[in-house]
């Protein structure tokens, strides 16, 4: 279902002009009907709230379109469910939904609508309610295992207050629920803001705004990834011969230290993505989790790695381990190898920081590996335009958090400054 609301193109003597609502459902014209809400072009926005707050009636006006929203939602699902859902069995049933708000008698009837089984709005129903219907509505565009992380957050909602809805959902409720996370559970900032993350996905997928919704629990982490030292240590060291699930797991770690492949893109390689270019061979495939298309050289190292692999059936590239087995297995081959160096973990339980010191390999786990590509790109001064395309973000946002991985520079730099100073030397 596409649904918005959108300006009509006549105009009253004063300028303002109808809001009507549009309602897509794979027929070739959508169905279009009045609000009832007359407001000027000036103080319309196309994304929820609809109306300014400086225009008359703005409050009730946004209200009503929300109400639309989630009645038109409850409609078209109530058709589909009967097998009934077409524009000419739709139209009626939004031209009474509006008639009731505004208190105007409908001219439609009782439509066939009027026999089926009532059903509470969306955002009256349960989190869980809504958390399921979400699922089905996005299982073509998400995992099964990516679909399935929100039922962790589902069972506290429903642990710390077993009668919430979305529609009852207040900035009031989220303040109580988040001092609960911090005071009486082992949770930390980063996870409570993916608890608020939910919240609010769930809210929107019922019909409701959530500009309002306050979320300020998140905060930077420095990612654990190998220096150049650590990565070529760890290529010299050779695991016992007794160990082959080792060298397999050293094997696949630095390809994907030397590619920046996910966990994910490297399961999905196969040799198809493997292409032939004028200088070394490339991977060229389009990443699970961005559906962004990357472009990857292939070192000499790499290709000496895939080579050693050519024997895996059915086109598959590298022998990959399920991704619980995998972290567990690089923790064990870098603590074999010797990467210990210090990593402060900080993390904040509402106001109070948490710094906590860790061997390297005790902190490193499956994304340690796209970090230290995204490191050696920062240390090879490529252009951050260059950092992006090769990591494959779809904005330079995520690419700035690997461009100043390397510090030694910086630290050079500014020790070179205090010499220069100190010196007495004039500035240049």
């Amino acid at each position: 279902m596409k649904l918005r609301f959108y300006l009509h193109s006549k105009a009253a003597n004063d300028g303002r002009k109808p809001v009507y609502l549009s309602v897509g459902i794979g027929e070739t014209r959508p169905v279009r009907v009045a609000t009832g809400v007359v407001v000027h072009p000036h103080y319309f926005n196309t994304s929820a709230p609809h109306i300014h707050k400086n225009a008359d009636g703005a409050t009730s006006h946004n209200d009503r379109l929300d109400e639309i929203r989630l009645l038109t939602g409850r409609a078209v699902r109530q058709l589909e469910d009967a097998g009934q859902l077409s524009n000419e069995a739709l139209l009626p049933k939004l031209k009474e939904v509006i008639a009731e708000l505004t208190g105007r008698k409908s001219k439609a009837g009782n439509s066939r609508l009027d026999e089926l089984p009532k059903e509470k709005p969306l955002a009256e129903q349960s989190f869980r309610a809504v958390y399921e219907k979400w699922k089905g509505e996005k299982a073509g565009k998400f995992s099964k295992s990516y679909l399935e992380k929100g039922s962790q957050y589902i069972d506290w909602f429903e642990k710390y207050d077993p009668t919430i809805t979305p529609a009852t959902v207040t900035q009031s409720w989220i303040d109580r629920y988040t001092s609960y996370l911090v005071r009486d559970t082992p949770l930390y900032n980063n996870t409570i803001h993916q608890h608020i993350n939910t919240l609010r996905v769930l809210m929107q997928h019922a019909g409701l705004v959530t500009k309002w919704i306050e979320n300020d629990w998140d905060h930077d982490i420095e990612p654990c990834y190998l220096n150049q030292t650590e990565l070529e240590q760890l290529m010299n060291w050779e695991p016992p011969t007794d160990k082959r699930a080792w060298q397999e797991q050293k094997d696949v770690f630095i390809m994907r230290c030397l590619t920046g492949l996910r966990y994910s893109d490297a399961a999905a390689l196969l040799r198809p993505h493997i292409k032939p270019a004028v200088a070394m061979n490339m991977i060229r495939t389009e990443q699970k989790k961005t559906r962004t298309a990357v472009q990857i050289p292939i070192l000499p190292i790499v290709q000496a790695i895939l080579d050693k692999y050519s024997h895996l059936p059915a086109g598959q590239v590298l022998p990959i381990r399920s991704q619980q087995i995998t972290g567990q297995r690089i923790k064990e081959i870098l603590h074999a190898a010797g990467i210990d160096a210090p990593y402060i973990r900080v993390r904040y339980k509402g106001t109070e920081k948490h710094e906590e010191i860790l061997p390297k390999w005790k902190a490193a786990g499956t994304h340690t590996a796209r970090h230290t590509f995204g490191a050696l790109l920062a240390r090879m001064k490529l252009d951050p335009i260059a950092i992006k395309n090769k990591m494959g973000h779809k904005d330079l946002k995520s690419t700035m958090k690997y461009t100043h991985l390397e510090h030694e520079d910086t630290e050079k730099q500014m020790l070179e400054g205090w010499n220069k100073l100190s010196s007495g030397k004039p500035e240049e």
